[in-house]
């Protein structure tokens, strides 16, 4: 259904220039406003670029990102239409306002783990606890104090899972990404779940070490990128010129860590030069196109521990017309600018 409302928005765009899609080579000049959370995370990085590059712009938008501290907290702003899109990590008040019927979809990735990319996110110890030998496998953490945000609760499982261990074996600590780098600093915690750029800042402090690297325990799993009501019931064209403009942003965010690439990404993670040529950016698949297993993997969890009222089925949860269509534009756009040989 969303696929054939965006298609009618191209048709008829016609009359109303600021709905009509454009090839990323063509300026609309009036500017729709919209709303995007954020966080000043690298795995932003996509939507940072295609801010300061025009890719916006091109579409006929005009972005304005609103700081959040978590993917949780911007939640109700999403369901309610004030922000249009979110991402980051799944949770369960997401899934559970779902299944109740907020109309809010996953639509792209925002980063994937793979194995050969690099560690964006991970397990780690306290140094002291490694050197004595105190632990030296995933079980050695039963009775110690492991920290993670709340959103982060599954990757602790996961990890934890490794060693035949659940949540209730550990002291488990809800804990600010900030505030498990001081923990580590005062031997206040044993463990914790990190990633980027927090988890850059534990190693170079030399207080932490890294235990278990992310693609041992939750391999191929994505941060999505989150629509809102603003676009899946009010303007789904307006979703579909967004996409095709952040799909231009994650194809410059993949060529890595090139001049342009770390001023903008400084600018908006206020992160040192030298920290952020250190932390890994976590690549982000051009397609937009991410395995929807671990997705069902994770909501099957929640289910299971009582997290969530019900299973949400597929369509519920996922709609990838939207990338579709913006990889379509974009192929357009690259073959009508290809020399005629």
């Amino acid at each position: 259904m969303i696929a054939l409302i965006i298609l009618f928005t191209v048709f008829t765009g016609a009359c109303i220039s600021p709905a009509q899609p454009a090839s990323p080579g063509t300026p609309v000049p009036e500017l729709t406003t919209v709303k995007v959370a954020y966080m000043p995370i690298i795995s932003f990085g996509p939507l940072f670029i295609a801010q300061e590059e025009g890719y916006f712009a091109r579409q006929g938008i005009n972005v304005e990102f609103e700081k959040f501290l978590s993917t949780s907290a911007a939640l109700p702003a999403l369901i309610n239409g004030d922000i249009a899109v979110s991402g980051g990590t799944l949770f369960p008040g997401l899934i559970n306002a779902i299944s109740e019927g907020a109309h809010i979809r996953i639509v792209a990735d925002k980063g994937i783990i793979r194995p050969d990319s690099c560690t964006s996110q991970a397990f780690l110890l306290r140094r002291d606890l490694v050197e004595s030998g105190a632990i030296t496998t995933v079980s050695d953490l039963r009775g110690k104090k492991v920290a993670a945000g709340t959103d982060q609760s599954y990757g602790v499982f996961r990890a934890l899972a490794l060693g035949n261990l659940t949540t209730s074996d550990i002291e488990f600590v809800d804990m600010p990404r900030s505030g498990i780098l001081v923990a580590f600093e005062n031997g206040a915690i044993d463990a914790a779940f990190l990633m980027e750029p927090y988890l850059t800042e534990a190693v170079r402090s030399n207080n932490s070490v890294v235990f278990l690297k992310d693609y041992d325990f939750t391999p191929n799993s994505s941060n999505p990128l989150l629509y809102g009501t603003a676009f899946t019931d009010t303007d789904p064209g307006l979703g579909g010129r967004f996409m095709v403009a952040y799909l231009e942003g994650v194809r410059q965010y993949n060529q890595g860590k090139t001049e342009r690439n770390l001023q903008i990404l400084s600018k908006y993670t206020q992160l040192d030069r030298e920290v952020l040529n250190e932390t890994c950016w976590v690549p982000v698949a051009e397609t937009g196109e991410f395995p929807p297993e671990p997705v069902h993997e994770y909501v099957d969890w929640m289910y299971t521990n009582k997290k969530i009222t019900r299973i949400v089925e597929n369509d519920q949860l996922i709609d990838m017309s939207y990338v579709q269509y913006a990889n379509g534009v974009l192929s357009n756009s690259t073959r009508n600018s290809s020399p005629v040989l």
